[in-house]
Parts: structure tokens; C-alpha cells; sequence
């Protein structure tokens, strides 16, 4: 019997991410730094299995993202064939804190999926996690699991 699909609507976490996939995601915006980067998380609710980085193809990339199409396609390519759900969407504010701003209510594609922030302002990183609608925003749990990632990144990254 197949399981029904995620609700992100109805998920109030706490979103379980193993501790490897926290560490891979916070590289993934120290590297892109100064521009923000963004990628998905993908699993079946609430345990995060697989990291999914993605190009930023915004032209403003320091100030926003925009995920290249060709990685998000290749992305739920691969959650699809692994049976596997975008349980998170992940992006960096390089200079601000982990709270999501205006251009990140306004420019919410993806509905009640929840949201990563990982800022880099200061250090350590601090990563959140939170539901967006067009005005408003709540955070969600999240815990870090000392147990691996069930799946390898595209591209081994």
C-alpha cells in the first residue's frame, strides 16, 4: 500500500535532520557566500534522507535566490524515483538573520513546505526552520539525528 503523500499544511515537525545533512547544508552556504545559495531536503515525513544543493540562478544572487530549473528538475527526478518527498527548502541570508524577509513571503512558491534559513551573520551559523504564507511566517521545530543520510547527493556534492 503507498503511504499518502506529505501534507506540509498539516506538519508541525519536529522536522528530523540527520546531523551530517545540517553540516553538508551550513558548507554548502559557506561556500557559496557572499551570494545566498538554496537547495531542498528530501525524505518521507518527518525524517530528512537526502541533501539536494541547487545553483542560485538569480541575477541578484547576493540578495535572493532563484533555484537553477535544471537542478530543481534533476532533484525531484531523483526524490521521485527514491520514493521520497521535498520535505524542506533550504536558502542562506549571508548578512542577515534566520528570520524570513519580505522577499521570502512575497516570492513563496512552494506554499506550506517548510523553510530552512541558514545565517550567516554570525558564528556558528544559525539554522531555523518556518512555515511562510504571504504575510506571516511561524517557526517549526527541527532536531538534528546523529544517524547518516539514507541517500547520497546529486552529484556527490
Amino acid at each position: 500500500m503507498r503511504r499518502p503523500p506529505f501534507d506540509p499544511e498539516g506538519f508541525n515537525g519536529p522536522l528530523e535532520i540527520p546531523s551530517g545533512v545540517v553540516a553538508d547544508m551550513i558548507a554548502h552556504c559557506l561556500r557559496e557566500s557572499p551570494r545566498e545559495c538554496c537547495g531542498l531536503l528530501g525524505g518521507v515525513p518527518p525524517r530528512v534522507s537526502s541533501f539536494h544543493p541547487l545553483r542560485n540562478a538569480a541575477a541578484t544572487a547576493e540578495t535572493r535566490y532563484d533555484a537553477d530549473p535544471r537542478d530543481l528538475i534533476d532533484a525531484v527526478v531523483d526524490l521521485r524515483r527514491r520514493d521520497a518527498e521535498i520535505l524542506a527548502i533550504y536558502h542562506s541570508h549571508p548578512r542577515w538573520e534566520a528570520v524570513p524577509s519580505r522577499t521570502d513571503l512575497e516570492e513563496n512558491h512552494y506554499g506550506a513546505v517548510p523553510r530552512i534559513i541558514v545565517s550567516l551573520l554570525n558564528a556558528p551559523p544559525e539554522v531555523r526552520v518556518w512555515r511562510l504564507d504571504r504575510d506571516d511566517y511561524r517557526e517549526l521545530p527541527w532536531v538534528a539525528v546523529d544517524e547518516p543520510a539514507l541517500h547520497d547527493p546529486p552529484g556527490g556534492e
